[in-house]
Order: C-alpha cells, then structure tokens, then sequence
C-alpha cells in the first residue's frame, strides 16, 4: 500500500492532486489544515494499494508458491490486507463527495463531518439533534472546576457563585485548592468580598476532611491548580474515591484546539465530570471547530462565559444559546 500527503490551497485542489496522482480508487486517510511560510495549506493523508508484480521462478523444481515466501512476508501481507480491510470498514464512500469536503474547509472536525454526512443531517438539525441527546445537567452542591491553567477557573467560578447567589437566593461558598498560585490569594479574596461571596482557600488534604460539615450552604464550588505534575489526574481521582458525592465541572477554552480537548479528556474521562464549562466565547469568529464538544462520549455544557465582566459575561448552556453560538460564522 502506498501512502501520501497532498497539498493545495482549498480542500478541492488538493483532492484534485490525489485523483491526478492515485485516481478514483484512492483512500482518504485525514485531513487537516496547515500553516507552513509560504501560508495555510488543506492537507491530504491518501492511501492506494499497489499492484503486485508477479515473481517467476527460475529453479527447475516445480515448488509450491507458499514455498518462496519467507514467513516474515506472509505476515506483513496479511497485515496490510487487515489494514486495508480496516480502512473499507472506516471510511464511507460518502466521505469523498462535495459536502464533507466542504465542512472540512470550513473547519469543522472531520469525525464530526463524518457523523453529519453518515447521517444526512445539515448542521442546525445536527447540533439540535445532540443536544437533545446530551439532555439537562443538574445543579450539583459540590462541583469541583478543573482543567488546564489559564483556562479562566477562578473568575468564571464567581460568576457562577453569584449567579447562584441571586438567581436562587442560594448561600454559595468558593472553596480555592490552589495553594500553588503565588500572589493570586489576594486578587481573589478581595474579589470575593466584593461580590460578597463566602471564600477560604485550603489544601486538598484539609478538604478532604471538611467537605462533609459544610451542610450550611445550598453549593459549595471549588477551584483546583492547573493541571500539571504539581496537580495531577491522580490527586483528582484519589479525591473522587475519598468522597464520592462531588461532581466535576471541566473548564475549556473556546481557542483550544479539538485535539488538544479529546487527549486530556482520555485523561480525566474516569472522574464524575457532569458537565463543560466554556471560556473565552468571545474571542472567536467562527465557532465550527468547537463542535467536538458535541461528540457524544462528552458531557453536555453546563455554562460559557463570555466576555471578562462578572457577573454578567455568563449564559446558562441552554439549546437556544447553544445553538446561536455553535452556527457562528456559518452561512
């Protein structure tokens, strides 16, 4: 099997190189758009099987065709006979045609394109169709917000409690596992006097052992450290087995790429994670490439905040809200 990367400046033009060069019976393995410094490229992973070219025996003995083959080469064919039957398997014919081309420029996921063109349906019905299918996140007491740093945590855990506070009239504390951060216990428990929220910063040991007497407020929300080997997958989940009644809120950023979300979503699918809180809505013009947060091994989105006011850059996830920000920058 021969395998190659096809370059153009829109999707077309680079699938017009694979036909040019393999012809109809190519395999489209990815796709994926580039930068390089001569600009941005679509790039093209395609596959075909070669024709095998026949060996004749020059030997006098009439041996068995079996007989000429090392037994390393009988395996590696049938590896790529398995690899080849994979790919069949994998790839629908319908990937080639003009509308999953058309998502992919647009910057839609490919396993996101696949499943709408899999399934007949254009983005709006397809969108509708999953958050349905996600249904309504509860509005657990104990909620633990964690994720990589920088994401927007802190400020956008305020937003929260005083969305809480005077929504419901509930009694909300902000509980800070972030004993790391140099300079910032300041900032925030000045913030929080301001918003006139309850705050107290602990280390996870000492949570561990006070989490249960906190029966005076109706929410207690708790920041973490940016995950990194100080604060890991590991002190999570041990904090999970310990007290099992906390729910996870996973904090993403708007510009994070899907694949850099899916690799550290492998990484936390075990904890109790009810929900995605989405940051930094504002600083993007076209939301497509966010639609993996739609692929359905994740959990719905709960919150998105978007600008850097508190409290009035949050919006409740709900489908109406959703679906005005999943179809930005698309016509």
């Amino acid at each position: 099997m021969k395998i190659k990367k096809f370059r153009g400046r829109t999707i077309l033009e680079a699938l017009n190189q694979v036909k040019k060069e393999f012809g109809e019976e190519a395999v489209i393995l990815s796709s994926e758009k580039v930068k390089t410094p001569e600009g941005d490229f679509f790039e093209i992973t395609a596959a075909i099987e070669e024709t095998e070219v026949p060996v004749v025996s020059t030997t006098i003995e009439d041996k068995k065709p079996e007989s000429l083959s090392h037994p390393f080469d009988q395996g590696l064919k049938k590896d790529l006979e398995e690899i080849k039957y994979l790919l069949k398997e994998v790839l629908h014919p319908r990937l080639r045609d003009a509308t999953y081309l058309k998502y992919l420029e647009r910057g839609i996921p490919a396993f996101i394109a696949k499943e709408m063109v899999e399934k007949s349906l254009d983005l709006p019905k397809y969108i509708s169709v999953k958050i349905k299918e996600k249904g309504v996140v509860p509005h657990s007491k104990y909620q633990i917000f964690i994720g990589e740093g920088g994401v927007g945590k802190t400020t956008n855990i305020f937003k929260i409690a005083v969305w809480y506070k005077y929504k419901y009239e509930a009694k909300v504390l902000v509980l800070s596992l972030d004993t790391y951060k140099i300079g910032g216990a300041f900032q925030t428990k000045r913030l929080a006097e301001l918003l006139e929220i309850d705050f107290d910063i602990v280390d996870i040991e000492d949570f561990k052992e006070i989490a249960q007497s906190l029966n005076k407020y109706d929410y207690i929300l708790v920041d973490t450290p940016g995950l990194n080997k100080k604060f890991s997958t590991l002190d999570l989940e041990e904090l999970a087995q310990r007290l099992p009644f906390l729910r996870f809120q996973w904090v993403v950023k708007a510009t994070e790429h899907f694949e850099f979300g899916l690799r550290l979503w492998e990484k936390i699918e075990k904890l109790p994670v009810e929900g995605v809180f989405l940051t930094f809505t504002d600083k993007i013009k076209n939301s497509l490439p966010i639609l993996w947060l739609l692929e359905s091994n994740l959990p719905p989105l709960t919150f998105i905040s978007n600008g850097e006011r508190v409290p009035e850059d949050l919006l409740k996830a709900e489908e109406e809200v959703l679906v005005k920000l999943f179809l930005r920058g698309f016509e």
